[in-house]
């Protein structure tokens, strides 16, 4: 914080007499750099303050309060929105205007009595303006009441009715991925989307692009996946060094782990996700707003509801500029994504820092377990309040469960059952459904609640036996051991079966052609358009066909003057 010296150095001499007759101090010295001295060691003295305050309106001691609560300095777009600017004024327009004897607001007045000035520092946003209250001005004002030196956030509300669910799940969803990874060849890349991506969502217990899109991106923050490419084509890779022990871990270890990258994440920007907006180029740094919200969510209490209202409100009041270096609201050149408008201004404030804090904490800080959400409130959890740094980070063991497997050979794995074991079970089975969350109960923590389903077939056993897994080795004994020794003796068998004798029984998907009258029959076998699409005779008038070769056929056979009827099941379309 500069000193009163330091500050007038840089002033031009009429302004250090017009500060000097404020105080009402004859200033001698016509040189610049020696009248800044002389006036600044007349004003750093405790009867000089004193006197000044006295001569000061509510409304300008109000101002300085507020500048003391800051630490004595707040960024200079947000003082001058506050408490009106400060016109820039060379001496001769200094000289006909008179500025400090009809101020266009509190900030010029104060400005003109010394009793603040203009000043860069570095912050986390980069060296931005502030106004500053001299360190040798400070020292000698009087502090404002205990009460309004830490101010809460906002203020609680009533615990709601309902709330939204959906906590605890991440980390499910992570080994999810991951194990997509491991059996699939696949460029994570293009997870990183507002689009769906069918083949992935369908898989996770939260299907949203921005959810997705966060997930995939904490973990190549984590340093659990990455990309290779070879040659042109780009695959991302499960670094199996490091996701076995994540994988191994508590899920509440995982889950601290996941709040701590997303909230250091550089490559995961919650602006872009935030409903309404829309942009070709994101210029804002993705950590600062994190760190505000977290830093206020320091001063809300444990265990009760608050108003998300209010607490966008009170950082609207104390910090709006937080994701803008120098308090631009001009230069980003973000969008209404809805009627393609340039959102530039301060008056677009709620719609856009407001919408960023609203979907940080009922988004990505939900969905981490950070908080829990409902219409218009958040709850701080044992999380968030580990991550604000008001607590430890829990450290509980999993609770643990049993893996069952039916006589049809489906594995129902609790997702209280750890993440590695349900890894190592994807690899070799044919994925079904994940839980879903539940509509109903919106209000339940779904840490560890709801079962994975998996099925044992021939492709799914196929794809680990390249790397050496084999059934009597290793599938086998690990599926008692997860089950308890209680394996079906006929999946036991079905098993062994397959790694001694496999493809002993094949079923083909297929559709059977048959014609009734046999000169009809004759006609079609004897087609050459026809017959390229037959499969294996199978019946007296009848063959096999390929289900993908079905459509042709019909088209050869309407060309040949004949209506096909295709007996379909209800859930198949006419081809």
């Amino acid at each position: 914080m500069p000193t009163l010296v330091r500050a007038f150095v840089d002033y031009d001499l009429d302004l250090l007499q017009v500060i000097a007759d404020q105080w009402d101090i004859d200033l001698a010295a016509s040189d610049r750099g020696i009248a800044a001295e002389e006036l600044a060691a007349a004003l750093a003295q405790r009867d000089a303050v004193s006197t000044t305050w006295s001569h000061l309106s509510e409304d300008e001691h109000q101002a300085l309060f507020d500048l003391i609560i800051h630490e004595g300095r707040i960024p200079f777009a947000h003082f001058t929105r506050r408490y009106g600017e400060i016109r820039p004024m060379g001496p001769a327009r200094r000289e006909r205007e008179k500025p400090w004897l009809s101020p266009v607001g509190i900030a010029e007045a104060l400005y003109y009595r010394g009793l603040i000035v203009r000043a860069f520092e570095q912050t986390p946003a980069g060296t931005q303006e502030h106004i500053v209250i001299p360190s040798d001005i400070l020292e000698h004002l009087p502090q404002p009441e205990p009460g309004a030196i830490i101010a809460a956030p906002g203020n609680p509300v009533a615990p709601p009715r309902r709330i939204e669910g959906g906590q605890g799940a991440v980390a499910d969803d992570a080994a999810t991925l991951l194990a997509f990874l491991l059996i699939r060849n696949a460029n994570a890349q293009e997870w990183i989307t507002a689009e769906p991506v069918e083949r992935i969502d369908r898989h996770l217990r939260r299907v949203s692009p921005s959810y997705r899109t966060m997930l995939t991106s904490l973990l190549y923050d984590l340093g659990l996946i990455a990309d290779e490419e070879f040659l042109t084509q780009v695959s991302t890779v499960v670094n199996k060094d490091m996701s076995r022990p994540w994988l191994e871990a508590p899920r509440l270890h995982q889950l601290r782990s996941l709040a701590e990258a997303w909230f250091t994440s550089t490559t995961w920007n919650d602006l872009m996700f935030t409903p309404g907006l829309d942009a070709d180029r994101w210029p804002n740094d993705p950590h600062l707003a994190r760190q505000v919200i977290i830093e206020t969510l320091q001063n809300v209490p444990a265990e009760i509801w608050w108003s998300t209202d209010s607490f966008v409100e009170y950082i609207k009041e104390t910090n709006p500029d937080f994701q803008r270096p120098g308090g631009d609201y001009v230069s980003w050149y973000l969008r209404d994504s809805y009627t393609g408008e340039i959102l530039h201004g301060f008056e677009y404030w709620d719609y856009i820092e407001g919408g960023l804090i609203r979907f940080i904490l009922e988004g990505p800080m939900r969905w981490l377990g950070l908080v829990r959400s409902a219409p218009g409130a958040f709850l701080v959890t044992r999380l968030g309040l580990a991550l604000t740094g008001r607590d430890n980070w829990p450290s509980e063991a999993d609770p643990g469960g049993r893996v069952s497997i039916d006589e049809q050979g489906v594995v129902s794995i609790p997702a209280k059952v750890g993440r590695y074991e349900r890894v190592q079970v994807a690899r070799f089975t044919a994925w079904m459904t994940p839980p879903s969350i539940p509509v109903d109960r919106p209000d339940r923590d779904l840490s560890g609640e709801g079962v994975y389903l998996y099925r044992l077939t021939p492709q799914a056993l196929s794809r680990v036996s390249d790397e050496g897994i084999s059934i009597p080795s290793h599938i086998l004994p690990f599926l008692q051991r997860l089950s308890g020794q209680s394996l079906p003796a006929n999946v036991v068998k079905m098993l062994e079966a397959w790694h001694t004798r496999p493809a002993e029984v094949v079923i083909q998907d297929a559709v059977i052609l048959a014609a009734k009258d046999i000169s009809v029959y004759e006609r079609i076998r004897s087609n050459a358009r026809i017959s390229r699409w037959l499969g294996q005779h199978v019946g007296p008038q009848a063959y096999a066909v390929q289900r993908e070769n079905l459509a042709p056929l019909l088209n050869a056979i309407r060309g040949m003057g004949l209506l096909p009827l295709f007996e379909a099941h209800e859930k198949d379309d006419w081809p």
